[in-house]
């Protein structure tokens, strides 16, 4: 009823024991006192198989009996027109970051997201100076956390400790056997692998291939993975001096540029061949760079060709997989003079140093936008880490949504400047000057816009992930742009509703089985959790939604509303959302994989 049979012969043998299980599981069971019984509702199990009819009673922490159940329980919920299905498990998120502050992290469980994957881009909140990552790990347990968090120890933070500010180089073999040890030390303590983050400007950049394989040897000791955010993701700019450090400049040969994200990716593939681990590549981008205007069909045709690299390697016997993030998450609203502003370690200080009065008042002379404008010919702006040199047709990517000028709003920067005769730069200063509170919206990025992203969802190995921090429900007043480091995006509140009611709903490219095999079961084996499936023995990570209602209620200005149709979510058996309120149970675990059956 709710979606075709979509499990493949391949998926069949993995998950072998996981259908077997529910199967039987979905037997009558003996009348018995539960805590929770969720009763009548469609059980979508996270296996890929087709839905069926059932109850599902919870004991403690863990499922007792998927089917036909008979018993009472403690807490009865009524799932008659819903559905339920496992806990949705986020394989890409920065929560790390955040978690210590916002602990319950309402965002994601509004959402029906119950675990996250956090350390990633090569960026952990430990190892530091101060503690250990199995200190931090302990740290957070004692402070008691919402969602269940399984950490990467990120090789950036490791390479960071060890070289300080002089990474610009290679290691030492001095400095590279005290990288093994904070990595060992990691992943005795339960981290699940190591992420990377070999795009500029993080400091595995500079990170010889020889370096990296050392480590992800030791990560492969304690069965973990590899999972980069590999080069080149944005539109980059070459530089040969070292002393320029940011976002989308890179250090090499100007050459490289155009294809630096296919050699990304395949360089990530050569790391994990000759360490012989896992690699599960992160926000997966389009390797194939198409900047230019161009049909919907040469996008997907790369985004194809993009999933066909991931096919040849394990062709060849490598384990590959990857995440792609959702087309909105990259949509953040920021006032357009922020672009130039905020102390940006990679503007000079005449121009990052200003008020936005001072920008204003400047920005009315000639002079001044010249200058500026010789940072553009010099291939030195960027807007939103959108490298103008390198993507000519940036202002295709950049929407005014909020003016003084209404003929303005809703539209992009190039049919802006189409209607006011100018070019897209001059554009943007004028109206900085017309209204200096002008808000803008990055709407289209080039690695993981719709058409692309629908693609790389239809590959079996392919997950959603947020990529994302965990937030309070509202964030007026939280100061979230200093504390995540990232602008808060829709995906931060809604991003799964989202993936159900566009990829299954709206352009029915997944089943719905499928699409929640995609976010539960998938990463759950990967990580080797117990978790992210509907079968006795299974920890309970639920949600309960209205497949008719489920969306996603944000706007550009409003990033931080509900999302509709998550009816209940329940988190290690606790029910931590009701009545579109977070209950306030902190009955999350901190996972390690050093310890089994998490």
């Amino acid at each position: 009823m709710l979606g075709r049979k979509v499990l493949k012969s391949a998926f069949i043998f993995s998950f072998g024991v996981f259908v077997f299980q529910s199967v039987n599981c979905s037997s009558p069971s003996p009348s018995e006192h539960y805590d929770v019984l969720i009763k009548n509702t469609s059980v979508v199990d996270g296996t890929g198989e087709t839905a069926f009819k059932g109850s599902i009673a919870i004991q403690g922490e863990k499922i007792a009996a998927v089917g036909d159940v008979k018993g009472e329980a403690d807490l009865v919920i009524d799932g008659t027109g819903l559905i339920a299905c496992p806990g949705f498990i986020d394989p890409h998120n920065h929560s790390d970051v955040t978690i210590m502050r916002f602990p319950q992290a309402e965002n994601f469980i509004q959402q029906g997201l119950t675990t996250v994957v956090a350390g990633n881009c090569g960026a952990s909140a430990a190892p530091t100076r101060e503690v250990s990552f199995g200190g931090w790990l302990s740290d957070l347990e004692e402070l008691g956390i919402s969602v269940n968090l399984a950490m990467m120890v990120g090789h950036g933070t490791v390479r960071t400790l060890v070289m300080g500010d002089d990474f610009k180089r290679d290691a030492t073999n001095e400095e590279l056997e005290q990288m093994k040890a904070l990595v060992e030390e990691a992943m005795k303590s339960g981290a699940f692998g190591m992420s990377g983050g070999i795009d500029a400007p993080w400091v595995g950049y500079f990170a010889s291939m020889d370096e990296k394989v050392e480590l992800a040897k030791v990560v492969g000791r304690y069965g973990g993975f590899y999972a980069p955010h590999t080069r080149h993701e944005r539109s980059h700019w070459a530089t040969q001096d070292l002393d320029e450090f940011s976002y989308v400049l890179a250090y090499g040969p100007a050459d490289d540029i155009l294809v630096g994200r296919y050699q990304g990716l395949l360089e990530a593939v050569e790391m994990c061949r000759q360490a012989g681990i896992p690699l599960h590549i992160a926000h997966i981008p389009n390797a194939y760079l198409l900047p230019l205007p161009h049909p919907d069909y040469l996008e997907a045709a790369a985004a194809r060709a993009t999933m066909e690299l991931v096919d040849k390697a394990n062709a060849a016997g490598g384990t590959v997989t990857c995440d792609v993030i959702l087309p909105v998450r990259s949509q953040t609203v920021k006032p357009i003079f922020l672009e130039f502003l905020t102390d940006r370690f990679d503007y000079p200080e005449w121009l990052s140093s200003l008020t936005k009065e001072e920008l204003v008042e400047n920005l009315e002379k000639k002079e001044f936008r010249d200058r500026i404008r010789g940072l553009y010919d010099d291939c030195r702006i960027k807007f939103s880490m959108i490298h103008t040199k390198a993507d000519p047709y940036w202002g295709n990517c950049f929407m005014v949504v909020e003016s003084r000028n209404p003929e303005y709003e809703g539209k992009l920067i190039s049919e802006i400047a189409a209607m006011k005769n100018t070019g897209d730069l001059e554009t943007v200063f004028d109206i900085i000057v017309e209204d200096p509170d002008s808000k803008w919206v990055a709407c289209h990025d080039r690695r993981y816009n719709q058409t692309a992203v629908s693609e790389f969802l239809k590959h079996p190995l392919c997950e959603p992930c947020t990529d994302d921090y965990a937030l309070p429900a509202k964030i007026a007043g939280e100061g979230i742009e200093a504390t995540a480091s990232a602008a808060v995006t829709a995906t931060s509140f809604g991003a799964y509703p989202y993936y159900i009611k566009t990829y299954v709903k709206e352009k029915g490219i997944l089943s719905l089985e499928d699409a929640v095999r995609k976010a539960t079961s998938s990463p759950a084996r990967r990580l080797g959790l117990n978790r992210g499936v509907l079968r006795a023995g299974a920890y309970a990570d639920i949600v309960v939604f209205d497949y008719e209602s489920i969306d996603m209620t944000v706007d550009f200005l409003q990033p931080d509303r509900q999302p509709e149709g998550i009816e209940y979510v329940l988190v290690n058996g606790k029910v931590a959302y009701r009545d579109k309120s977070h209950t306030g149970v902190k009955s999350g675990k901190v996972l390690r994989k050093s310890m089994p059956q998490q």
